[in-house]
């Protein structure tokens, strides 16, 4: 079994104290690094003024190690949630990577998420008072994979395995990628690596603005209106179903479609079952329509429960599953006792639009 939580990929800087909200699922108010105060997820999109993070950042930027930091924090208050005592397991970590830029940056994530940072953070209490906490989160190992491979391990390996040959695709905000998957591993040829959702909502924000008043907004803030379908402007509701099936129109046929025809061929679509979509775009009716469209009777479109949560789960069954620990038992924290002592298997996918951490219980 495995938990998996979920937050906004998001940060604000603040100087302001927060004396009566946390973020509801991490857990505290802001973090503090390199001598600055941060919100992060839900806490910055209510209480800040434009949150926001990089596409696809690198691991030696400030947005990844925030957000990795938070993550980390997340995985540790899982662990406790799970264990039935106090006692707190090493974390050996898988997160991923973008295959375009997973080459590039697999060192320095592991470097980073290796070292056992003392993470500072302040948690406002119900008297109306703020603590300043502290944490230092103990790692047993960290392993980076492509995000696609994730997904087709938590297809592959997951709750329900699925045999044979299919397609993989992860739809994501910044990244959308894919390939053909066998039981031997994904086809190289076939691995594709092109712009995710992002691409989408920069047309629906350029189709926005010529009729409807939005003010200013960033990039996060316009996808959340994406997602939804609809704003409020001048106090009344305003329909932009229209504008959203434009974007999502041109965007599959201006980048997915061409990626899709080159990577993968119609012998690799004989030679598949099915076609999984991941990634929170997976959720888009418009989307799964169009890859309906697209592989008509030749393939059965399909998406799994939970789709945003695809990659997490399946570093987490990674991180399980290639650790080379020799597993014994289940210890009374209710974490695996291994040749290295208590261990906890953790999958982080640090999203551009959402994070996901996952434990295996």
């Amino acid at each position: 079994m495995v938990k998996t939580l979920t937050f906004p990929s998001v940060y604000e800087a603040t100087i302001r104290e927060y004396y009566t909200s946390n973020d509801p699922i991490l857990g505290f108010s802001k973090i503090k690094f390199e001598g600055m105060d941060y919100m992060i997820g839900i806490q910055a999109l209510n209480e800040g003024v434009s949150p926001n993070k990089y596409i696809n950042a690198s691991p030696s930027e400030t947005d990844y190690k925030l957000i990795a930091q938070s993550a980390l924090l997340l995985a540790s208050d899982l662990c406790t949630t799970i264990a039935k005592t106090a006692k707190m397991p090493k974390l050996c970590i898988t997160a991923g990577f973008p295959y375009a830029t997973f080459q590039l940056n697999r060192d320095l994530a592991k470097e980073y998420l290796q070292t056992e940072n003392m993470i500072t953070y302040f948690v406002a209490s119900d008297k109306g008072d703020v603590t300043t906490e502290q944490k230092l989160i103990p790692i047993a190992n960290v392993n980076v994979i492509p995000e696609v491979l994730g997904c087709d391990y938590a297809i592959r390996k997951g709750a329900q395995p699925v045999d044979g040959n299919y397609i993989v695709i992860s739809l994501g905000y910044g990244t959308c990628e894919g390939a053909l998957s066998t039981p031997q591993g994904l086809v190289n040829r076939t691995i594709f690596s092109t712009h995710g959702l992002s691409y989408a909502v920069d047309i629906f924000g350029q189709e926005l603005v010529k009729n409807t008043n939005i003010g200013i907004k960033n990039e996060h803030q316009l996808d959340q209106i994406f997602v939804k379908g609809f704003t409020y402007t001048e106090r009344k509701h305003k329909d932009l179903t229209k504008e959203k099936r434009t974007a999502i129109e041109i965007y599959f046929k201006n980048i997915i479609m061409p990626a899709l025809r080159k990577f993968i061929s119609d012998n690799d679509v004989e030679n598949a079952t099915s076609v999984y979509l991941a990634g929170g775009g997976a959720y888009n009716e418009e989307l799964i329509t169009l890859f309906r469209e697209e592989f008509g009777d030749a393939c059965n479109v399909i998406v799994p429960e939970n789709p945003e949560r695809m990659a997490s789960i399946g570093y987490s069954l990674y991180s399980k599953l290639n650790s080379n620990y020799e597993e014994s038992k289940i210890s009374e924290d209710g974490f695996y006792i291994t040749d290295k002592g208590g261990v906890a298997f953790v999958g982080i996918d640090i999203g551009n639009a959402n994070t996901c951490v996952s434990v295996l219980e």
